[in-house]
């Protein structure tokens, strides 16, 4: 049984997907399994992926999302370990060497991430997070989404207490599980760039309104299961829900959607203290 099963989920990718794989295939640490679930793909993405069966597992499936393709890929995996790569995405040779001796130094760690490089058309961009956490992170990933999928690396155990991810999502569920895992384990930050991320036309990311409402959704959802949270983190829940309901009403006015923008506003209010809410009604009508 291999000690790292790696997840790679991929739709429509003929054109990135080899070099993804190759990077995997260039890792210095080689106790691992590739599984690639290809989410419905119309394109020759299979034809691609042909030079590199015996060297993988490949899983077909009907065309159900992001979230579903990831936790087909959990089920069919073997390993005590589990790192997940986005189709289009890149890993440094030594990225799976580094983390797993993190976990060897720190076995109280459930979750290890580190900084990764955007880049587009070959050209590097910058690097991400500017500042990573390590330890008990709950209260600091509530404030910011500082995590990127491809450069994680969890226990299983984690997933099997937590859960997998949430289908019901369609962008923010990788922010989710990861806030479920920092609620009940502690997450270690490798301070180097082990993952280049791409930029394209294609991130899901840049649909700002759905990425509102999602993220709001996850927010509401820590906050409906709180118990356990002390005050301040209920605090820090109610002031997103409350950002982010004033983001999708801001977002929703701007198109013209007056009655929908005044729903967002008015549930935006509920969660923040009085003087807040004098304030925030101020603004808005500005």
């Amino acid at each position: 049984m291999p000690n790292i099963s790696v997840i790679i989920h991929t739709y429509n990718n003929e054109k990135l997907i080899a070099e993804t794989i190759e990077s995997v295939l260039r890792q210095t640490y080689k106790d691992y399994e590739i599984i690639v679930v290809d989410d419905g793909s119309t394109d020759n993405t299979r034809t691609v992926l042909q030079p590199y069966m015996d060297r993988m597992r490949y899983h077909y499936k009907e065309n159900g999302g992001i979230p579903s393709a990831k936790n087909a890929g959990i089920r069919l995996s073997e390993a005590g370990f589990i790192a997940f790569l986005d189709h289009d995405d890149l890993w440094v040779p030594d990225k799976l060497k580094i983390q797993i001796d993190y976990f060897n130094k720190n076995p109280q760690v459930g979750l290890v991430y580190s900084k990764y490089i955007t880049f587009s058309n070959g050209k590097e961009l910058r690097t991400n997070p500017k500042k990573g956490y390590s330890g008990w992170v709950f209260s600091k990933l509530i404030s910011r989404s500082f995590i990127q999928t491809s450069t994680v690396m969890v226990k299983r155990e984690c997933l099997d207490a937590v859960g997998p991810f949430d289908e019901s999502f369609t962008l923010s569920d990788e922010y989710d599980l990861f806030l479920r895992i920092a609620k009940r384990y502690q997450c270690g930050f490798v301070d180097k760039e082990l993952t280049r991320y791409r930029i394209h036309d294609r991130n899901a990311s840049k649909d700002d309104l759905r990425f509102d409402m999602e993220n709001l959704k996850v927010f509401k959802k820590i906050y409906d299961n709180s118990n356990g949270l002390d005050t301040k983190c209920k605090k820090l829940l109610r002031e997103r829900i409350a950002k982010y309901n004033m983001n999708v009403a801001g977002r929703l006015y701007a198109q013209g959607r007056f009655e929908d923008s005044n729903k967002y506003h008015r549930e935006a209010l509920k969660y923040l203290p009085f003087y807040k809410r004098v304030i925030m009604c101020r603004k808005f009508r500005d």
